[in-house]
């Protein structure tokens, strides 16, 4: 049975219509008004005036983070637009939370701190109740930086880069399986880290989202590609040799045969024949 719901995953530091950013496209290419992340996201509702959920469990400003996000989905006609930050797994087991989620038409996973998020949501009757909706009804599910990379099986953690050569995988939140999800991709140099653990786990396909870019996937297969900058999508079915399990080495890594796809704006990939379309 082919997924109903719409996943998708952004980069971080998406476009909110506050102030100018710096955009990987030719300025009039791109507006928050009519072909942004968040505009793309309410586009997949249908209609704005449908209730939307914005989850900041994963952020250390929640407060903040909700003022951005009440100002930049007003800004799209949005009036129904309502926040969620349970900190514990009793709290988001909650008989008015559960009753949010289910009447919700879009669920947005603000960024901070993914294991934080995954801890909490996994195992619950609210996370139950996410994934039976995006399973079975049109449900809308996005998440941003942290949100994103949780959606998976399986998350890179920590958020930060380092020079450690150890790339850790946690339990993610299952919306999608056999991806790894990695953002803020460019800005914070997070290659190596993805590279690494494709190599490590060559039956996940790797995904890097440049901030203010994102992915749309339907039907848990097809990917559109939205937003201002890249998409890097790395493939290790192929890997014939490489060094990432070796910790604590004095060299650098080294991968032999790691296929790399780079998309842009428009561009569409599958994941069930890791293809280009």
């Amino acid at each position: 049975m082919e997924i109903k719901g719409v996943l998708i995953a952004i980069g971080g530091n998406e476009d909110k219509g506050i102030k100018r950013k710096q955009l990987h496209v030719p300025e009039g290419e791109h507006s928050f008004f009519t072909s942004g992340i968040l505009y793309r996201v309410v586009s997949e509702m249908k209609d704005p005036a449908l209730p939307i959920e914005v989850i900041t469990t994963a952020s250390s400003i929640p407060q903040t983070t909700s003022r951005n996000y009440a100002r930049a989905f007003q800004k799209l006609g949005c009036k129904n637009v309502q926040f969620l930050h349970p900190e514990t797994k009793e709290e988001a087991d909650a008989p008015e939370i559960l009753d949010r989620i289910s009447k919700a038409a879009c669920l947005m996973f603000s960024g901070g701190d993914q294991f934080k998020l995954a801890s909490i949501f996994k195992g619950t009757q609210c996370a139950k109740i996410i994934n039976e909706r995006y399973k079975n009804d049109y449900f809308i599910i996005a998440g941003t930086s942290a949100g994103a990379m949780a959606m998976p099986d399986l998350m890179i953690y920590p958020a930060v880069s380092g020079e450690s050569r150890e790339v850790l995988l946690y339990e993610g939140l299952s919306l999608i399986h056999e991806v790894l999800i990695d953002t803020h991709f460019l800005v914070r140099g997070r290659f190596r880290r993805l590279a690494m653990a494709v190599a490590n786990e060559p039956q996940y396909l790797g995904i890097g989202l440049e901030e203010d870019t994102g992915i749309i996937i339907r039907g848990g297969n097809r990917i559109e590609t939205i937003g201002s900058g890249l998409v890097t999508i790395i493939d290790g079915r192929k890997i014939q040799e490489s060094n990432t399990t070796v910790h604590h080495s004095e060299h650098d890594i080294f991968i032999e045969n790691l296929l790399v796809h780079v998309l842009s704006h428009g561009n569409n990939f599958t994941l069930r024949n890791k293809k280009i379309s």
